[in-house]
């Protein structure tokens, strides 16, 4: 999840000039850390990044100094320089087709009762004991492969005619897609982002980051592993997708949407899984649903679902600009829409930091979630379109 909304006054001073002092990112006290490979930032900020923090605010060239800042400050911000075409065409990406009714119960119920929490915690032990995730770094991009290798003997396991892939990116961390390939050339795409970063100190700070986003990684693991192992066999193709560099602007997810625009991929919707295991136990338990930068009609039909599949209700909230990875496809004009774990955006105050860790999920609160996700890819997945 990327950091707190941006208010008017920040908004302002992005505009016009350093948000707070300047911060010296090379002075520190932990020069054991900056001599291990695992700890160094890569080269993406060798040269100033573009980075927008609204639609109403120009975007502006800035530094990794100043980009830090930013994150301090808690401003949440996409940086742009390597997608600006997503930013200043007016082209809709594609005009699809969601299902009117639900069709695929019986389907769906047989498989979500295959769902376990067994999974969450023998990934997420091992996930979260990287240092952090940071995209940019050693860690990052072993953390993926590592991810990536649990995926794939996930495959092989069943057998499936699945494949698993990584897509690299100008930073350290590549993305990861598992393709389960249909009938058809449309694209249902169901993701979360994998990386982690500390709040103070990105690439060597400690960020376990089980809920921002270990959380929503381990949800759409497991809606792929009941998936595979109930034979799921679309009419359209779809893909669960773990994008690196979340938290450097939605950097992962505007790279793939990007390239599936320019390649003219027919992208059906997007449903995005950042942060599903924390919910204040003195507030009603829902699935949050991001009302601002997402698809109205795909928002409602992620209620049908919920209503249908899993035992909570949804509240919508606004999530603000650069929220998370649902905003990359919507910028590019596909369908889009994101589930959180709560309808109190702010709720979970360890994430950024070391306090993030396994012991603050709730296990049976992110199978509802995993509910969704297997309930999204059969019945947008089985749409007939022809």
């Amino acid at each position: 999840m990327a950091l707190a909304a941006v208010g008017a006054a920040q908004q302002h001073a992005f505009a016009h000039g350093p948000l707070v002092h300047h911060v010296d990112v090379g002075a520190n006290n932990h020069g054991e850390l900056r001599t291990s490979a695992e700890f160094q930032p890569g080269s993406l900020y060798a040269d100033r990044r573009l980075i927008k923090v609204s639609e109403q605010v120009r975007a502006r060239w800035m530094s990794l100094d100043s980009i830090l800042v930013l994150r301090q400050a808690g401003v949440r911000f996409m940086d742009i320089t390597d997608a600006q075409d997503l930013h200043t065409s007016s082209v809709a990406g594609y005009e699809s087709t969601l299902p009117l009714e639900l069709s695929q119960g019986a389907a769906v119920n047989k498989t979500i009762d295959l769902l376990s929490t067994d999974l969450y915690g023998l990934v997420l032990e091992p996930f979260t004991a990287f240092h952090n995730r940071y995209y940019d770094s050693e860690n990052g991009r072993k953390s993926s492969k590592w991810l990536q290798a649990q995926i794939e003997e996930m495959v092989q396991t069943a057998k499936a005619n699945v494949t698993v892939s990584s897509v690299e990116h100008k930073f350290k961390q590549p993305s990861v897609v598992a393709r389960i390939a249909g009938q058809s050339d449309e694209v249902v795409v169901v993701s979360a982002h994998q990386d982690s970063v500390n709040m103070w100190l990105p690439w060597f700070g400690r960020a376990s980051g089980a809920d921002d986003d270990g959380s929503g990684t381990v949800t759409i693991l497991e809606a792929l592993r009941v998936l595979l192992e109930a034979g799921f066999a679309p009419r359209r193709t779809v893909e669960l997708h773990w994008y690196a560099g979340e938290e450097g602007g939605l950097l992962g997810s505007q790279d793939i949407a990007k390239q599936y625009k320019d390649a003219g991929r027919k992208v059906v919707a997007n449903l995005h899984f950042d942060m599903t295991g924390f919910w204040v136990r003195s507030e009603p338990e829902v699935i949050g649903l991001v009302a601002d930068r997402t698809d109205p009609e795909t928002r409602d039909l992620v209620k049908k679902l919920a209503r249908a599949y899993t035992r909570l209700e949804t509240r919508e909230f606004e999530c603000g600009y650069g929220c998370s990875d649902h905003a990359s496809w919507n910028q590019a004009g596909f369908r889009s829409a994101m589930a959180f774990e709560s309808d109190q955006l702010e709720a979970n105050t360890h994430i950024h930091s070391p306090e993030d860790t396994v012991a603050t999920l709730d296990f049976s609160h992110m199978l509802e979630f995993s509910k969704l996700a297997v309930a999204f890819a059969y019945e947008v997945g089985n749409v007939k379109t022809h």
